[in-house]
């Protein structure tokens, strides 16, 4: 059954798999949360392990199986690099544990549909970290655009640069629809709905790599997302800027967090967001996603689901073919 706290005044027990940056910020989030206890967490690299065990002065595991077992936990997040997010999500949903898994859920939409229908046949409830739905800017653009600030939804502009992945994240050409846009492809469903055609073209390719491409998609509601996206060997960090435009107005989001935008003919406004470095707003927002996930469906704001992440692997498989193919394709939610 989906995932309650109001079953148990009991803390939810959490253990974390991958210490990585990112599986940093899940240890210090549920550490934090009066929702959870952090139980114990699993990392290959024994070095690393050792030393965030030792910080956050809990267990350290080499093996999944074997944490699951010795621990029992009620929930498992996931930070382990892309392609190793499948096992360990799979044994937990095995174990009966919920699970939060850092995006893409999968490498494969094959994968993907897996870890779904055995969370459903499970009765467990499985996350994706589409984190955008939680950084501030964004929340209240989304709040905006649902109150009828700018009327019904024509468009949406995305705009996003990233720094050029290492060889260890660039397994294969297109990466880049996997591990960064498909951030962006759930920022569009967010605001507009289902995707139902899209075509994908390609801008630059550079040493095997796309480095930069433009996204034309379809909206099922009649509305119309394009996304610009481009790596770049000396960008620091992700920029990225949204704009929604409406029957009646028009929203733009810079940053993340900076900035709000609202121009209408009724009224114009900014809201400025706090003046935070892109890795708190990312922090901020991997944590808000998770208090979110362990509040489970009593959250004011619900978690991106596996089923949002399955439709973010469809996306990015169907960008792939419309490359292949030189036109657009159908998208099936």
């Amino acid at each position: 059954m989906p995932l309650s706290i109001s079953d148990s005044q009991s803390p939810m027990r959490v253990a974390v798999v991958g210490c990585g940056p990112i599986g940093t910020i899940h240890a210090r989030a549920v550490m934090t949360s009066p929702r959870a206890q952090l139980v114990g967490l699993c990392e290959i690299d024994d070095a690393r392990r050792k030393e965030v065990a030792n910080r956050f002065d809990v267990p350290g595991y080499a093996s999944v199986e074997r944490l699951l077992d010795d621990l029992q936990p009620d929930a498992l997040t996931v930070a382990t690099p892309d392609h190793l997010h499948f096992d360990p999500v799979m044994a937990a949903i095995d174990a009966g544990c919920h699970v939060f898994c850092e995006k893409p859920l999968a490498t494969t939409v094959a994968d993907a549909q897996r870890m779904v229908s055995a969370a459903n046949d499970r009765g467990v409830l499985l996350a994706v970290d589409y984190n955008r739905r939680f950084a501030s800017g964004y929340r209240a653009a989304k709040a905006m655009l649902c109150d009828g600030r700018i009327g019904q939804l024509e468009s949406c502009l995305v705009r996003v640069i990233d720094r050029t992945p290492p060889a260890s994240v660039a397994r294969e050409p297109y990466v880049m629809f996997g591990t960064l846009l498909t951030h962006h492809f759930d920022l569009v469903r967010w605001y507009g709905g289902e995707v139902s055609r899209l075509q994908a073209i390609v801008e630059t390719m550079h040493g095997g790599l796309l480095r930069q491409v433009s996204l034309s998609l379809a909206l099922a509601s009649g509305a119309h997302a394009t996304i610009l996206a481009a790596y770049r060997d000396d960008q620091s960090h992700t920029t990225e800027w949204m704009a929604l435009l409406g029957t009646s107005g028009t929203l733009v989001v810079e940053d993340l967090t900076a900035r709000v935008i609202l121009s209408c003919r009724a009224e114009d406004c900014v809201v400025t967001g706090a003046t935070e470095t892109f890795e708190d707003v990312i922090a901020a927002s991997i944590a808000a996603h998770l208090q979110a996930f362990m509040a489970g469906i009593e959250a004011p704001q619900r978690p991106a689901t596996g089923h949002d992440g399955l439709i973010g692997m469809k996306l990015a498989a169907a960008a792939v073919e419309s490359i292949a193919r030189g036109t657009s394709v159908e998208v099936t939610p």
